[in-house]
């Protein structure tokens, strides 16, 4: 019988393999296919994981302790990261040097550049070293995930998919002001 820790190990492995499936399926079609329309399914898929990641929290606070949900709360994050980044690589494959330069200066795509390099900041010290070296300062770094998902939102909106970002982002929204009013609620009694 396997420890604890193998298996758990394990079951790593096998939550970043399911993570990974999407981005193989779209990294092969477009390989074969050159389908343009996987630049914003990678980054649907991208702002979908972000929006999940910050959803745990109230989740945990509304249904109670989801401890399976918790252990991978990291890994889902960093997954959002990863498909932010293939998003970039499949719309930089399409860009030329002049459409790079113009996209800073558009607000949508600008907001995506800033989400995007809050995301890879928030990835690259999610590992239990950053953790361990940044101390309590590592989840005020954190936090800034909150500023990534509105710039996520805005870059949705901006760009035209409207729809999609009220969507997608509903559940993220209605869980945040029902944690806020939660939290009010908390405060004033107490006082």
């Amino acid at each position: 019988m396997a420890d604890k820790s193998t298996s758990g190990d394990r079951s790593a492995y096998a939550f970043w393999a399911i993570l990974a499936l999407p981005a193989v399926w779209l990294v092969v079609e477009r390989g074969l296919h050159g389908k343009v329309a996987f630049v914003p399914l990678s980054g649907q898929i991208s702002g979908w994981l972000l929006f999940a990641t910050l959803m745990i929290t109230p989740l945990m606070l509304l249904l109670g302790p989801l401890p399976w949900l918790k252990a991978r709360r990291r890994n889902i994050g960093v997954a959002a990261c990863l498909y932010g980044l293939l998003h970039l690589a499949f719309w930089m494959v399409n860009a030329n040097l002049h459409e790079l330069i113009r996209s800073f200066l558009r607000p949508s795509i600008a907001m995506g550049w800033v989400a995007m390099a809050i995301m890879v900041a928030l990835a690259w010290t999610s590992t239990d070293d950053w953790v361990a070296r940044l101390g309590t300062g590592w989840k005020r770094l954190q936090r800034w995930v909150y500023p990534a998902a509105a710039l996520t939102f805005g870059h949705w909106f901006l760009a035209g998919n409207r729809r999609l970002a009220v969507v997608s982002a509903l559940p993220l929204i209605l869980l945040s002001v029902w944690r806020i009013w939660r939290n009010r609620n908390r405060r004033m009694g107490s006082a």
